[in-house]
């Protein structure tokens, strides 16, 4: 099944390649921008999906996502803190000296949410899994008021980037080298946690029972927790917030390859940079006279239904 999902890849690949403002193979020069924005799109998907994968198997949860439990916003909210306090454009946040400092900030913010959204959907000990969608779904709401009031202040030339960039775009002019350092970056999280991906499995039992397996449950969920920010945080900083393909990606994997974790983080990768490559072909063949369409727009038109179909077993099962 894993190969299925090489080949989605593959094809989506090939898809983002020849897709452009004209059909077909491309130029040298033009072939070059398209396969930047391909690893971009690549990186992008298979952070996402990962740190997904992995927040389910941390949380018990399987709807819990780095968009829908607020992490995305999170992060959101650490760059544009950042971009307030620095003043580098947001756009070009990865370029120069300030590149490092904007990535804490969104690994701070992406970190302070998965701790808040932990700590307050707990009940004795144990988390309440719609209890955490519902903490989550406050705690994005607060983000969001709060992106709202930092970009308000800063410099109004630079609001309209912003409103741009929270929309969830593959930018063209994002450097190579930082494209080149968040997939290393997401390579080596996607190992670990596949690697963990035994102590993950043992977690989803209870705490008692996990412990008893000889699982480190608080270091187990603290390394996690911090693999799975630094995922999202590398992400936002490439593209902005893109929603549900954290959510989907894990969910469609599962189908194909079962429950063990370390196959799931492997083919959430895939399957999510797959998602997103073909999604960007997609919009980039997209011409309504306004420019390239969000790339957030169309993961949100395909996991809105998705991941109503997702909920809907879960309501009413807490009573």
């Amino acid at each position: 099944m894993t190969g299925l999902l090489v080949v989605l890849l593959g094809a989506a690949a090939v898809l983002r390649l020849v897709v452009g403002e004209s059909f077909g193979w491309p130029d040298a020069e033009v072939l070059q921008l398209r396969l930047d924005r391909l690893l971009n799109g690549l990186a992008v998907g298979a952070g996402l999906a990962v740190s997904g994968a992995v927040l389910q198997a941390l949380l018990r949860n399987p709807l819990a996502s780095p968009y829908l439990i607020g992490v995305s916003s999170g992060a959101t909210l650490g760059v544009v803190v950042g971009k307030w306090l620095v003043g580098a454009s947001v756009l070009g946040a990865a370029v120069g000296a300030k590149a490092g400092g904007v990535h804490l900030m969104a690994l701070s913010g992406a970190l302070g949410t998965l701790a808040v959204v932990y700590v307050l959907s707990q009940k004795s000990g144990w988390v309440d899994p719609i209890g955490l969608l519902l903490v989550g779904v406050i705690v994005n709401a607060i983000n969001g008021a709060a992106i709202m009031a930092m970009t308000y202040l800063v410099q109004p030339a630079d609001q309209a980037n912003i409103a741009v960039w929270m929309m969830g775009y593959l930018f063209d002019d994002v450097p190579r080298p930082m494209i080149g350092v968040v997939l290393v970056v997401v390579a080596l999280c996607t190992a670990v946690a596949a690697c963990l991906g035994r102590a993950m499995d043992i977690a989803t039992l209870t705490d008692a029972e996990a412990e008893s397996l000889g699982v480190n449950l608080p270091r187990l969920r603290l390394g996690l927790f911090v693999l799975a920010a630094v995922c999202i945080s590398s992400t936002v900083v490439l593209a902005g917030p893109i929603g549900f393909v954290g959510l989907i990606c894990p969910h469609l994997v599962r189908l194909l390859v079962g429950p063990a974790n370390r196959w799931v983080v492997l083919g959430s990768a895939l399957a999510g940079s797959a998602l997103v490559v073909a999604a960007d072909a997609t919009v980039k063949a997209i011409d309504v006279g306004q420019g390239l369409m969000p790339l957030g727009v169309l993961t949100a038109v395909i996991g809105g239904p998705v991941f109503l179909v997702l909920l809907r077993p879960q309501i009413g099962r807490a009573t």
